[in-house]
């Protein structure tokens, strides 16, 4: 089990009254734990059940921000005091199904595809592993990082997508968060805390702007092999996550890396991927 899904599991615990979020974490569970080693599977797994007998569920709701300096313009509602009930906007659980949130996200999806360079294409595949019966590789979500009662809401908008070249197929991904106290302010520390991955970090200066970027360089890594973090000056943070393989898609994997380490770490500067913005 990776990170992301552990994050997931983390987040089905905490709305498990509720119906499971659109990206599916029980399949990209189910595919992570055959991915894994039988070390961090059986790790991750003693996590998962703490939290599923209750033990664990403070822990649970750590992973939730509990606020944020400033909020985004047009990033949602305006006070927690908006919420009707349990959830904002009639949603069901943390994750917007449709509305504006939802939107957010598919804009974002919109943006990476748009970024990605010549000689490449982001199509809409489908999973090949049977694990994954099928599904969209081509995915986005926004949810709401913080609990009923805390001002400013804190929201997090995620798109991943593709990249394919000459039948061979990459993954990118870009995710994007309102002002987030909870989040590291150092670029390399902002940069490791993402799904908890860790790292081998390095300071890029894009126009003057620090930008932590980090190379997974583990031998038996099942997520991204590099990433680049940055936070504005308004505290919103933007994170551009890149594979050489699509994880449980199947297809052969690219020959070379979409993107350099400078080149992540412009994208992640890039305002087109401050929703809102």
């Amino acid at each position: 089990m990776n990170e992301q899904d552990l994050k997931r599991a983390f987040e089905t615990v905490v709305v498990a009254s509720s119906p499971p979020p659109s990206m599916d974490p029980g399949r990209a569970l189910d595919a992570a734990r055959k991915a894994r080693s039988k070390r961090r599977s059986s790790i991750v797994g003693a996590l998962v059940a703490v939290l599923v007998v209750g033990v664990g569920l403070g822990s649970a709701f750590a992973l939730n921000p509990k606020a944020a300096t400033e909020y985004m313009t047009g990033a949602g509602p305006s006070s927690s005091s908006s919420w009707p009930g349990e959830w904002p906007d009639g949603q069901t659980d943390r994750t917007a199904k449709n509305g504006p949130q939802a939107d957010r996200a598919t804009k974002l999806l919109e943006e990476l595809k748009g970024v990605v360079p010549a000689g490449y294409d982001a199509p809409q595949l489908k999973y090949q592993d049977p694990t994954y019966s099928g599904g969209d590789m081509q995915r986005t979500q926004g949810q709401v990082r913080s609990n009923k009662g805390e001002v400013p809401e804190v929201w997090e908008y995620m798109a991943e997508t593709p990249v394919r070249k000459d039948g061979k197929v990459g993954w990118l991904l870009v995710q994007s968060s309102t002002p987030n106290s909870q989040l590291p302010t150092e670029p390399c520390a902002l940069a490791k805390s993402f799904w908890g991955m860790g790292g081998q970090c390095q300071v890029l200066d894009v126009k003057g702007l620090k930008v932590g970027v980090v190379q997974n360089n583990t031998s038996d890594r099942d997520q991204f092999d590099k990433w680049a973090a940055y936070r504005a000056n308004d505290g919103q943070v933007v994170t551009i996550a890149q594979d050489d393989k699509y994880l449980g898609g199947g297809y052969p994997e690219l020959d070379a890396p979409v993107f350099t380490e400078q080149q992540l770490a412009e994208l992640a500067t890039d305002p087109r991927f401050r929703v809102g913005s």
